[in-house]
């Protein structure tokens, strides 16, 4: 598994106090054989926390990468926070139905960045070893930002030499509190298209299905 790019940024961690930012700005729809496929939340990571960071930053650099989760990767997550840390006001969890249409996964990504953005300002919870094994850059799902779409987001600065080859939120910051548009993205992935994901996240291309 090939791990995400971790990469400096000038952008300014806004929760100081916990050194994490977390934000799910998006999603991508992966396609598998016939009408299979599942739904994945990408969650960008702005952070100075060291346990994110290779040899070849600095103890001041602020990092940023991007990683993708699907619904029940966020969910055993969620319910692990829930399980060992009872005291923690979290937001609620999307409720889980088996087709899953253009609302759903809208009412999900918002939910998704309440969730995190929450556990992102809380301390205990910023530095559980939960939220780092979720995060993990050798976990499942997570991939170099090569393989990603980022249409929406801002890559002016791509191409420098000096690790800022992305600012993810430079654009964030410029539209934050009118919601960012959601990436429609219709990946081919045959590989991912066994029968579990095909019920956790069915699809609903023809529109038929509506909650």
């Amino acid at each position: 598994m090939q791990s995400p790019a971790v990469l400096v940024t000038s952008r300014r961690v806004q929760n100081v106090h916990t050194g994490l930012d977390l934000t799910v700005p998006q999603h991508q729809e992966v396609r598998g054989k016939m009408m299979s496929g599942h739904v994945e939340y990408q969650i960008l990571v702005v952070t100075r926390l060291a346990a994110f960071k290779s040899a070849k930053h600095r103890p001041e650099d602020v990092v940023q990468f991007l990683v993708s989760r699907k619904y029940s990767d966020i969910e055993e997550f969620y319910q692990k926070l829930s399980s060992r840390y009872p005291a923690a006001s979290l937001p609620p969890l999307p409720r889980k139905v088996l087709f899953v249409g253009e609302c759903d996964i809208r009412e999900r990504r918002a939910m998704f960045d309440e969730i995190l953005r929450c556990v992102s300002k809380d301390a205990e919870l910023a530095g559980s070893p939960e939220l780092l094994e979720f995060l993990g850059t050798r976990s499942p799902g997570a991939a170099d930002l090569s393989c990603r779409d980022f249409s929406v987001l801002d890559t002016d600065s791509q191409g420098g030499d000096d690790g800022d080859a992305f600012d993810f939120f430079q654009q964030q910051d410029r539209v934050e509190g009118e919601g960012l548009p959601t990436l429609d993205q219709k990946g081919q992935d045959a590989g991912k298209s066994s029968e579990e994901e095909e019920e956790e996240e069915a699809l609903d291309p023809l529109g038929i299905m509506r909650s």
